[in-house]
């Protein structure tokens, strides 16, 4: 036999016996009590971040140790393999008890795949007894009330979180001082930009590879949409004079669309150029950098600081063999001639909000005790020992950061930032595609802006439209929910749980069928006055 068909019946066995492992995976029993007797419920996440493991485990060992007849698995999968993993996981029903929000497995994995817990979050959670949160409704123990569980196309909440993060600057100061001769931090854009020459002319005479920050995409988004929010203060103040607040996205896509403010606004000027000087201070290329490669450069001592996430702190502290500190991404201050007119003040940070909580699957053979589980990792205890061993940011309230992290906590001091381009799907797409001509040797803002002020009209108005649609949707969805909800009520009016949530889902439905019309009608007035509809 030649080997080429060796080779060939060799890649085929491999196959078959992949197929066949995959399909007893998905067809073997779950959640069925363990040769010891004892019921195995299991949760997955991709948080992959060292420290959080291990925390998780000794919440694991807790909880066994208070419930002997129960076992838990932690099942951890990459960022990149998690939309794959659960969406095949969730549909052929094979899912882990609970299962992380995010990355992909959201929205319309909702209605059909995952058990909402909107009842239950108006309930105590028992495991705060003897506690400052003991009697609270779970919902009022979290810092951000559990807002970010809320689903506006179900009307409903799924999972409860323990993950909080906040974005820093991470700084090697034993090569900033070795570089500038100092241990002074830059505060301002301008005290960046210095600090950033200082770090060019020592590697230019010294022939080291030392680059002042480790540029990579993500870097290039974090910092650029930070300082792009900085830019739009002023101007969405003009716009709003009555309400001294920040206007959200869709409003400020809208007022673009009726002529309210166009590309050739001070603010939009100014904040091509400050993006584009912002751009010139990181690496070459920096749009197609990997941020695990920036990552490396920081802890290999290459590059004197590292913008990333609050939840990278453990892996780089565990890294590294110099002392770090950390500080907000560099804004211009009030006082800068070129920047500071278009600002109020230096843009404050929202207070620590949750993301990717547990949502428990509908497929889970053992509902209660999961949920007990969830009621159990999210307590005031369990959440303070969680942030010791992770160095995470505490999510439930009274629970204090650990020392080493007082200063990835949010900075609420300022003025609330503008709105952004990099949130709605096609508008950050455009922005994302169209930068090669805000960076290099030939680009130019003009040439950027000339770019997006073609394309930015029919971008922002199929986001808009996306949205309402399906606003649209939910409303009708939830029609049926609430109906049934009011005959339960009319049958049950001492029901204070079914109570709280039929209202809540009449107000938010009453609320949100008004943002539609309201949306719709603003949509239609944009295009008598433009004379340019839907593309």
């Amino acid at each position: 036999m030649k080997p080429s068909q060796l080779i060939r019946r060799g890649l085929l066995l491999l196959g078959t016996v992949f197929v066949l492992f995959c399909a007893w995976q998905a067809l073997r029993p779950l959640g069925k009590p363990s040769a010891d007797g004892r019921i195995t419920i299991r949760f997955g996440h991709w948080q992959l971040e060292p420290g959080i493991r291990t925390a998780f485990e000794q919440l694991i060992r807790d909880y066994e140790a208070l419930h002997p007849n129960i076992r838990v698995e932690q099942i951890t999968v990459p960022g990149r393999m998690y939309r794959q993993w659960g969406s095949t996981q969730l549909i052929g029903g094979t899912a882990p008890d609970l299962v992380q929000i995010g990355l992909g497995v959201q929205g319309g994995f909702f209605y059909d795949y995952f058990q909402p817990i909107t009842a239950e979050i108006n309930l105590p959670n028992p495991y705060n007894a003897g506690t400052p949160l003991e009697g609270v409704p779970w919902r009022n123990t979290f810092k951000d009330g559990m807002v970010t569980s809320y689903d506006p196309e179900t009307f409903e909440c799924y999972g409860a979180s323990l993950f909080a993060a906040t974005i820093r600057i991470y700084c090697n100061m034993d090569l900033l001082r070795k570089v500038t001769g100092s241990d002074q931090l830059p505060v301002t854009f301008r005290e960046f930009q210095e600090f950033c020459a200082l770090v060019h002319d020592y590697a230019q005479s010294t022939g080291e590879h030392i680059e002042p920050i480790a540029g990579s995409s993500l870097t290039g988004i974090l910092m650029l949409d930070d300082l792009f929010r900085s830019q739009m203060q002023d101007l969405t103040s003009r716009l709003n004079p009555t309400m001294d607040l920040p206007m959200d996205n869709d409003e400020f896509y809208l007022q673009y669309l009726l002529g309210r403010w166009t590309l050739k606004d001070p603010a939009l000027q100014s904040a091509a150029e400050l993006m584009r000087e912002a751009g010139a201070l990181l690496t070459p290329g920096f749009t197609q950098i990997d941020h695990d490669q920036a990552h490396f450069r920081f802890v290999q001592g290459r590059a004197v600081m590292l913008m990333g996430f609050s939840l990278q702190a453990t892996g780089i502290l565990d890294q590294i063999n110099f002392p770090i500190q950390v500080i907000r991404s560099p804004q211009p201050d009030v006082d800068n001639p070129r920047f500071g007119p278009q600002m109020r003040a230096r843009s404050s940070e929202n207070g620590l909000r949750t993301y990717g909580g547990f949502a428990l699957t509908r497929s889970s053979q053992h509902p209660a005790e999961a949920l007990d589980f969830l009621r159990f990792i999210t307590s005031a205890e369990s959440c303070r020992k969680f942030c010791e061993i992770s160095r995470c940011l505490p999510s439930i309230i009274g629970v204090e950061s650990p020392d080493i992290m007082q200063a990835f906590m949010p900075d609420t001091h300022g003025y609330p930032p503008g709105p952004t381009f990099y949130i709605s799907p096609d508008t950050r797409a455009l922005i994302l595609n169209s930068q090669y001509l805000l960076f290099g040797p030939e680009a130019s803002p003009a040439r950027w802006l000339a770019r997006l002020s073609q394309e930015l009209p029919s971008t922002m108005r199929r986001d808009l439209q996306r949205t309402t649609d399906a606003r649209a949707a939910s409303v009708q969805r939830i029609e049926a929910a609430i109906a049934a909800g009011q005959r339960l009520l009319a049958d049950h009016p001492d029901d204070d749980i079914l109570s709280r949530k039929y209202q809540s889902q009449l107000e938010t439905q009453n609320e949100m069928e008004a943002t539609v019309h309201y949306t719709r009608l603003r949509l239609k007035q944009a295009e008598r006055q433009t004379g340019r509809g839907p593309n």
